[in-house]
């Protein structure tokens, strides 16, 4: 097969470019009689009273809860779509490449048979020219893929945090006005906090923490109750009013700090583990905040191409609403959770997995906090930060408690997903992991898929030893592109090598999934992919120049495309999704330029124009 990097689609029509509205908010106005007729007028408004009525009872109108756009024909139980251009369809097969084809066809939302136009019309249509089947084709220059998949993302945290983004805000007083402009427009219902994500002292010129007492620089929020957390979710700001709601007595806790002043006084700043004690005060989420936040991530992942999302952190206690999204039909994608105990290490025994393949809400996993973060410098190192001596970050459980909880989960039954970014995290959770599979039969270690999220610092020794025991890792490539201004002060030159270090962990023969972990990175996967095969920046830049950040670690688009597809559906121990081979879900998505061509300079112009779901457009159109 020759090399599908060095080939270039036919660019598409300027006609073939225009944007698709992805939902219908409002129902189309009845039809109206005669207006000289008064029984056409009253039979007018009584079918006009009729549709306000079904729309205010499934909230059409409610700007949260979109109405999923639908093809412009209704699609049959059966058909297929074909590219003009020749094999312009990536099927991305179990084992290798990507897998090209000219079509597809769907009977009743699974592939059933893939190839080219030949074949598919002599063997669906010329056998039975009465009930021929129906071909779709592909705009000229367009292509189509399995769905992405987004291996690490917090669905409901991402609606929640659109409310007041504060990423990019280049110091203190940028954040402060942005919180005042939220406030204007958005007066704060009582007993509610104002709540925002996305400040990151390290792009600020002094690269110092923020203090409560910022806030009272502005009168317009100086009383007012603030919590803003940082980009990496791993770390809290919070105003004099909060503090003041923790009271006098703010202790210190193991896996977390309060960060206090030269007076032993909280500054406002709870990382980690010491986030726990705002969480406790915090005015809880109602399930129509739920609603409202799943269904702004909704409509952000769809038009971006996603079909399935790995959510990262699924409270216990907001099982219940999913289960129950799923069953009243409002997941159009597929959601795989890995479950979050809230007070407890172990509580695999209070719920039931979910595992049916058929929902778009499987539960069979669980996700445990080895550490903290880089940018904040909570990620458990071996030796001390460069750019800290003496300080090496915490593990946010003693490490006595990981080996036997591992275990626990393990035998359960229960998919083990561990978050860890520095080193020692790794070491120790690896050292789990292998302690947990010791005398289990070769076939079960091998199928036990456990998962390193991040493993973003790993010593040689350790990604060699994670390969060989299968443990997958989940690795989010924009991570790398932010992180890399950075990362080398706080690592030094020789620990950084192993560093989002994904080429080294393939080499091993280790298996990567790929994810973005949004809100704290953008949700659009293409971004991902850019980073995963540049290791650029979005305009181009890198630490080490146009070549990329490292380049030796970079992916292929081959392998980004895996990563995305094939690779997720195998983390989440789903057969029927991740690809477009026959036998699985129908989940693909169409472009309006080939992402395994374009120059690495405009895979981010390349744009979703169809999304598809069980056989089924959720977003978009197929023209």
């Amino acid at each position: 097969m020759s090399d599908p990097s060095m080939r270039r689609r036919v660019p598409s029509s300027k006609a073939e470019q225009t944007p698709v509205t992805p939902y219908q908010r409002h129902p189309p106005p009845p039809r109206r009689g005669h207006p000289t007729r008064s029984l056409h007028i009253s039979l007018s408004l009584l079918i006009l009273g009729f549709f306000v009525v079904y729309a205010q009872k499934h909230q059409t109108f409610y700007h949260s809860t979109p109405t999923y756009a639908k093809h412009s024909k209704q699609l049959p139980a059966r058909y297929a779509i074909c590219s003009k251009d020749g094999q312009s369809i990536y099927t991305v097969p179990e084992g290798e490449g990507v897998g090209e084809t000219q079509c597809v066809v769907v009977d009743r939302g699974q592939v059933v048979q893939t190839g080219s136009l030949g074949k598919i019309r002599r063997n669906w249509i010329d056998k039975n020219p009465l009930n021929a089947m129906k071909i779709i084709n592909l705009p000229q220059g367009h292509t189509m893929t399995p769905g992405f998949i987004d291996s690490h993302g917090h669905p409901l945290i991402y609606g929640h945090s659109r409310q007041l983004p504060l990423h990019g805000c280049k110091s203190v007083a940028e954040v402060i006005r942005k919180v005042e402009e939220f406030v204007k427009n958005n007066p704060l219902k009582e007993g509610a906090w104002l709540e925002g994500l996305g400040w990151d002292q390290n792009i600020w010129e002094n690269k110092e923490f923020p203090t409560a007492a910022d806030f009272d620089s502005s009168p317009m929020l100086k009383d007012l109750p603030i919590s803003l957390s940082r980009v990496d979710f791993h770390v809290e700001w919070v105003s004099p009013a909060i503090l003041k709601l923790l009271g006098d007595d703010i202790p210190d806790v193991q896996g977390g700090q309060v960060v206090r002043d030269e007076n032993g006084r909280p500054t406002g700043i709870f990382i980690d583990n010491a986030i726990d004690m705002l969480t406790a005060i915090r005015p809880p989420w109602t399930d129509e905040d739920r609603e409202r936040y799943l269904n702004i991530m909704l409509e952000d992942a769809m038009s971006k191409g996603l079909t399935g999302v790995h959510d990262a952190q699924g409270f216990l206690k907001e099982v219940p609403f999913w289960k129950r999204m799923a069953e009243e039909g409002k997941l159009p994608i597929r959601f795989y959770q890995m479950l979050k105990c809230e007070d407890e290490d172990f509580c695999g025994d209070k719920v039931e997995q979910i595992t049916d393949p058929e929902s778009h809400y499987i539960l069979r996993s669980v996700k445990l906090f080895g550490d903290g973060a880089l940018g904040s410098r909570g990620a458990a190192l071996l030796e001390d930060y460069s750019d800290k001596p003496g300080w090496k970050g915490f593990m946010l459980k003693p490490e006595e408690v990981w080996g036997p909880l591992i275990k626990q989960w393990y035998d359960a039954g229960w998919q083990v997903n561990v978050h860890t970014i520095g080193d020692r995290a790794a070491h120790v959770v690896l050292d789990a992991i292998e302690a947990a599979l010791e005398g289990h039969p070769l076939e079960t270690r091998r199928n036990a898929r456990f998962r390193l999220e991040h493993a973003q610092i790993m010593t040689s020794e350790d990604i060699e030893r994670a390969a060989r025991l299968r443990v997958i890792a989940s690795v989010q490539p924009t991570h790398a592109t932010s992180d890399m201004w950075y990362a080398e002060d706080r690592l030094g030159p020789e620990r950084i090598q192993g560093a989002y270090a994904w080429r080294s962990y393939l080499n091993h023969g280790g298996r990567v999934t790929l994810g973005s972990d949004f809100p704290v990175e953008s949700i659009d996967p293409l971004k991902g992919f850019y980073a995963a095969v540049t290791r650029l920046s979005e305009d181009g830049r890198s630490p080490h120049g146009k070549e990329g950040w490292y380049a030796s670690e970079k992916l292929t688009r081959i392998e980004a495309m895996r990563g995305m597809t094939i690779d997720g559906a195998y983390a989440s121990f789903s057969n029927i999704t991740g690809s477009l081979k026959p036998g699985r879900k129908f989940d693909a998505v169409i472009w309006d330029d080939d992402l395994m061509a374009v120059p690495d300079d405009e895979i981010l112009d390349v744009k979703v124009k169809g999304v598809i779901v069980d056989g089924k457009v959720v977003w978009g159109s197929l023209g």
